[in-house]
């Protein structure tokens, strides 16, 4: 039986992301922990969170550039981001600080580059008709990245003082070489897409051919496409770019993408919570590990559901959610537990230990299926808004990535100044401009029938 080439090259461009970003984010994570012991180390237990904002900080770099890389295949652009993940790793194998430190800036090149160029690859060789399947199992494949890593963590650093230097060795030798096989995956299991007017678009559209296709247009075909801003029909490439960026899809994307960046860092501002309330390392592991349980089964259902529902109550049933996860997380968590170790019976209702299990599985269903609409609505958007015409959709998820990046990186630098309130409040009024722009401006832009 032949194999649909499509649904391969998704496959492997899933399973590509899973590895790098699983060994990614749990090498950061053992960094951390591989430094809490400063005495033994010989370097300061903070450099870790420095290495995380460098790395960050320079993913924005990366993203930035990832879309003017398309005029190189796919699987060349993967291999070579593949490969800048490996310094990080040998700098910690050797626990030399300027080899950590330039190793992490080299894997946030590496990392910008691949998170806009898989999800552009992913978009310019699926059909607009396959476009929100193939996305959905791309996203699900990915998902299995969250729970391996906590997975890693909990058999590996449920004590920072058991990561010896023979474990740390041996750990990060095998995320180096996941790295690498990673990296050749790609370049030799992306397959040659058979030609297409509807995928694998060529990399640069020439200024001719755009006006071309928009002049070829007839009155009624216009009347029909998604609605624009009510610009002149611009001649230059700025012309078409200040469009493309003042579209009201673009801006409802930012947007989402601002909310979804704001709540996913609320997953790293609720283990310190609990933490700091009910001072059990166990309860963060468990919490973790139902949190990325959870993700994955609501990635693998999202089709059916979204098929047999529909997205306009997939989107209220997020709405709803996000809010009851919000309303938990207020009751729950005493006000100064963001920074300070607190009592739980100072939290405006103490729930107990069995709360924190019941919020997990909230949070991995809230947060993924506002992730999924955010992210669909961005593929759906990148390959029929009428906007687009003349851009790769690459151009799209480096906006999507350089805002992600952007928002994360702030507000994990102004979160030690505020408290539980201010966070909950300014995330819920987040999260109601966020229904409002799902509602209004981007459902039009997801499938009625699947």
């Amino acid at each position: 039986m032949a194999v649909n080439v499509e649904v391969w090259n998704v496959g492997v461009a899933s399973v590509v992301l899973m590895l790098l970003y699983a060994t990614c984010s749990t090498g950061f994570t053992m960094l951390n922990a591989s430094l809490a012991d400063s005495s033994k180390t010989g370097m300061d237990s903070k450099l870790g969170y420095l290495c995380s904002s460098i790395y960050s900080f320079v993913s924005l770099g990366g993203s930035f550039i990832a879309p003017f890389l398309i005029v190189i295949p796919a699987k060349f652009v993967l291999f070579c981001s593949s490969l800048l993940y490996v310094p990080f790793y040998i700098g910690v194998i050797f626990l030399d600080k300027i080899a950590i430190i330039s190793g992490s800036a080299v894997t946030g090149v590496g990392d910008g580059v691949m998170w806009v160029a898989i999800y552009d690859y992913v978009v310019r060789v699926s059909r607009k008709e396959n476009l929100v399947r193939n996305m959905s199992y791309f996203i699900f494949v990915s998902s299995f990245a969250g729970l391996l890593g906590y997975l890693i963590n909990y058999f590996n650093i449920e004590d920072p003082t058991k990561i010896t230097d023979s474990t740390r060795l041996r750990i990060f030798s095998i995320f180096a070489a996941i790295a690498i096989f990673a990296g050749f995956l790609a370049l030799l299991g992306l397959k040659e897409m058979p030609p297409s007017d509807d995928c694998d678009r060529s990399s640069v559209a020439s200024d001719s051919a755009v006006q071309t296709l928009l002049s070829t247009n007839s009155d009624e075909e216009n009347e029909e496409e998604h609605s624009v801003v009510d610009l002149p029909r611009p001649q230059s490439k700025l012309g078409r770019l200040l469009k493309f960026t003042l579209s009201p899809a673009t801006l409802a994307l930012i947007t989402t993408t601002l909310v979804a960046s704001i709540c996913f860092c609320w997953v790293e501002i609720l283990c310190t919570c609990i933490r700091n309330t009910y001072s059990n390392r166990h309860l963060i592991t468990i919490f973790g590990i139902i949190f990325g349980s959870s993700k994955v089964v609501v990635c693998g259902m999202w089709n059916k559901i979204s098929s047999l529902l529909g997205y306009k109550v997939m989107i209220y049933v997020t709405s709803i959610t996000l809010l009851l996860w919000l309303t938990m997380i207020l009751l729950m968590f005493p006000p100064l537990s963001v920074h300070d170790k607190s009592d739980a019976s100072d939290a405006l209702v103490p729930l107990g230990q069995w709360a924190v299990f019941l919020l997990g599985l909230i949070t991995g269903f809230s947060r993924t299926c506002n992730d999924l609409l955010a992210q669909l609505s961005c593929g759906t958007c990148s390959k029929t808004h009428k906007v687009m015409q003349g851009f790769q959709p690459g151009l799209l998820f480096s906006v999507r990535a350089i805002v992600w990046s952007s928002t994360s990186a702030t507000v994990f630098a102004l979160v030690s100044y505020m408290d539980l309130y201010l966070l909950v409040s300014i995330t819920f009024a987040g999260l109601i401009v966020n229904h409002f722009l799902f509602m209004h401006v981007l459902l039009e832009y997801f499938p009625t029938e699947q």
